[in-house]
């Protein structure tokens, strides 16, 4: 306290003033030490810079982010609910989603065409390449058949119509891509399949060694002189399709394929035990031969459910149906197949977030790089963008055609993507 303080201080102690209360003299003390109170400096405080610093630091990790954190909000915000109700419009995409994609989806479609009048059912098939272009998802190569990548190069396979003097066969074929193979036209003509097959072959799955085909046999009973369907279902590597030139028989199981405890080894000894299944019949083969025990597993194959491949044992120990037709029932394989069999099989997402993003799914790809999702509906495939998860935003869409399936993905990700897209168009765009 100064000497003005003090004397300030003495004449407020004494007895009532004798003059007014507030004097000009007192009034002109106050305001002095108003003054010299404003102009004093401010004592530094060490934490206020430090308190600054982080403050700047945290607004510019904001700024840089800030796209990114939109997008992750954006997931739970009411729009996602807004997004499932309208699940065929496309909402705005950021670019820098497209741009950052690193992975490229090669889809092998069947479509299958059913009996009409004299004419056969018979399936289709094209290949589509859905790669970024330009800083854009988008189709970049299509065309007929199945471009199948096998080690280090491509193959087409596809429907091919032979022919002895005997029997005629519409079967699934195989040859390097490069070849540039003559495969049947996709369209055929109704007069080219008039005529019924003695053996008919439909493609279920294309991996990156091994296929699955579905394999019908015509023959009649030698005993009624009744006509007589054998349906089978087989896993073949590509090589078993592939020979300069398949022969037609009528004996399935003697025909080249892969056994359940081929590919499993020990591994396949419980589930054959749990599913005790029955090897099937061939044509000309006795009564007897029916019901024996399949201790191998020769007959299975492989299908997609919510959103993964998995392996169905056939058992063909049901009787005859109403129709004539000797077929089977399929059964679950409880063990998860290997990579050599199915690469990239993982989703990122679960089958029910998928469901709620779009309730008409009934399959889902996600790829290696966690970088898009491609949902499958029974009209169309939607690509969704997925940044550390899914975002229901379309970044494209891609129709079907009516009873169109996949049957083949596979991906290409980092420097292969280019790769891809060269090769894609090449083998599948007519030159």
């Amino acid at each position: 306290m100064d000497l003005m303080d003090n004397e300030l201080k003495n004449k407020l102690a004494d007895e009532p003033l004798t003059e007014e209360g507030f004097t000009d003299s007192l009034r002109q003390r106050i305001e002095a030490r108003i003054n010299e109170e404003s102009i004093r400096p401010m004592p530094w405080k060490p934490w206020l810079g430090a308190t600054c610093a982080l403050l700047a630091f945290m607004a510019m990790l904001l700024l840089v982010d800030g796209q990114r954190l939109t997008s992750l909000l954006r997931f739970n915000q009411p729009t996602f609910e807004d997004h499932t109700q309208h699940a065929g419009v496309r909402q705005p995409v950021e670019d820098h989603w497209e741009s950052s994609i690193r992975s490229a989806l090669l889809l092998g479609l069947r479509t299958d065409l059913p009996a009409t009048g004299s004419r056969q059912e018979y399936s289709t098939y094209r290949t589509v390449l859905i790669a970024p272009e330009h800083n854009r998802l988008q189709k970049t190569a299509e065309g007929e058949g199945i471009l199948m990548p096998y080690k280090m190069d491509f193959w087409k396979l596809g429907g091919q119509r032979l022919m002895t003097e005997e029997k005629e066969a519409r079967m699934i074929t195989a040859a390097k891509a490069a070849a540039k193979p003559k495969l049947e036209a996709a369209l055929a003509s109704a007069e080219s399949i008039a005529k019924p097959f003695k053996l008919s072959e439909k493609l279920l799955f294309a991996g990156n060694r091994y296929i699955t085909v579905a394999q019908t046999v015509q023959t009649q009973d030698p005993a009624s002189g009744k006509p007589v369907k054998y349906e089978y279902v087989w896993v073949k590597e590509l090589l078993h399709i592939a020979p300069p030139k398949r022969e037609i028989s009528l004996k399935p199981l003697e025909e080249p394929h892969v056994s359940l405890r081929g590919l499993l080894a020990a591994y396949a000894e419980p589930i054959l035990q749990e599913l005790q299944p029955t090897l099937p019949s061939q044509p000309g083969e006795s009564e007897s031969a029916a019901g024996v025990p399949d201790t191998s597993g020769e007959s299975w194959t492989i299908v997609r459910k919510q959103g993964q491949w998995i392996a169905q044992l056939a058992d063909y120990g049901s009787a005859e149906n109403l129709t004539g037709t000797l077929g089977y029932r399929l059964k679950d394989v409880p063990i998860e197949l290997p990579s050599s069999v199915v690469a990239h099989d993982k989703l990122a997402v679960s089958w029910n977030e998928i469901k709620r993003l779009q309730p008409s799914a009934v399959d889902v790809f996600t790829s290696p790089k966690h970088d898009f999702v491609a949902v499958v509906t029974d009209r169309s495939i939607i690509v969704y963008p997925y940044i550390d998860q899914l975002i229901p935003s379309q970044l494209m869409t891609m129709p079907l055609q009516a009873n169109e399936s996949v049957v083949m993905a596979q991906w290409a990700t980092d420097q292969y993507v280019e790769s891809w897209k060269r090769q894609a168009k090449a083998f599948l765009e007519p030159q």
